[in-house]
């Protein structure tokens, strides 16, 4: 079962809710009260990943600021849709770099520099 949702969130935007759902159908003829809780610490846990892990942990590889990597991935999403989402931290990254602007790096950026 974790493999099979795990290959669900590797589909950006719907993966996500296709693996929840999945997670609620499963546990449905455990009865409505069961798997409603198990819908509702499934969302909690999803929302806590792709807004407070996901942030962080790209921080880490690319060196960008969390608040500057969501808006990056709202702008990508806007201006190019799918392709979008997978292009825009890149894309970022390689702008800030070339642009050399401190101000939007990660921590690890700001560590070095005192």
């Amino acid at each position: 079962m974790a493999t099979v949702e795990g290959a669900f969130d590797l589909i950006p935007e719907i993966g996500a809710t296709i693996r929840i759902s999945l997670a609620y159908l499963i546990a449905l003829p455990q009865g409505i009260w069961v798997s409603l809780k198990i819908l509702v610490v499934c969302i909690l846990l999803q929302q806590a990943q792709e807004n407070i892990l996901m942030p962080r942990i790209m921080q880490d590889s690319v060196d960008l600021n969390p608040v500057i990597m969501f808006f990056a991935l709202l702008v990508g999403a806007r201006v190019a849709g799918l392709v979008g989402v997978f292009l825009s931290i890149p894309i970022a990254g390689m702008l800030i770099g070339i642009l050399d602007i401190d101000e939007m790096r990660g921590k690890k950026t700001e560590k070095l520099a005192e």
